[in-house]
């Protein structure tokens, strides 16, 4: 699939507002613990919303957005201390990569739900078509913020257990 430049454009900027909300949500990392987030029941989520997510890859700034937030964490110093650090990068890098597939999902829901609490069915489809009418390409535009902040509140939570279990994996590995 070919994009134009400004939806190119638009795509980056949408998803850049996401990540820095949520890395600003999560700069008290802690380690892991039993508590696990409530995901957001698949039933729950419109089909068009979780159509869209997917199929405009929106949810896919997960494994990236996870290493922005457990590279400003105490954990990653130590781990550049004990490791030095391209190797606690690397280690870092593969334990987000090997978790990551059991987040995703619920990733996805969580930014399809924050997507379907402000836009219709309707618009979602015309979204995911690419080519929207004014109006709603407009409302796009206009709703970044607030999908941002529903995601934010959807899913702190989750990418904390994310990348604290990542952090956790990468600390055991890293023991001489």
């Amino acid at each position: 699939m070919r994009l134009s430049r400004s939806t190119g454009l638009r795509r980056v900027n949408t998803m850049a507002g996401l990540c820095l909300g949520l890395l600003g949500a999560v700069q008290g990392l802690a380690l892991a613990s039993d508590d696990k987030p409530t995901p957001v029941s698949p039933s729950s989520v419109p089909s068009s919303a979780l159509t869209y997510v997917q199929d405009r890859h929106l949810g896919e700034s997960l494994g990236w957005l996870g290493y922005q937030v457990a590279s400003r964490t105490v954990t990653f110093t130590i781990l550049v201390e004990t490791v030095g650090r391209t190797k606690a990068q690397e280690i870092v890098q593969n334990e987000l990569q090997y978790l990551q597939p059991h987040y995703q999902q619920a990733w996805d829901r969580n930014l399809a739900a924050a997507y379907a609490a402000s836009f219709s069915e309707e618009e979602l489809n015309a979204l995911d078509v690419g080519d929207p009418p004014p109006e709603v390409a407009g409302k796009l535009r206009a709703k970044q913020r607030e999908v941002g902040r529903d995601m934010k509140g959807r899913s702190s939570e989750l990418l904390k257990v994310y990348v604290s279990t990542a952090l956790d994996n990468a600390l055991k590995k890293a023991k001489p």
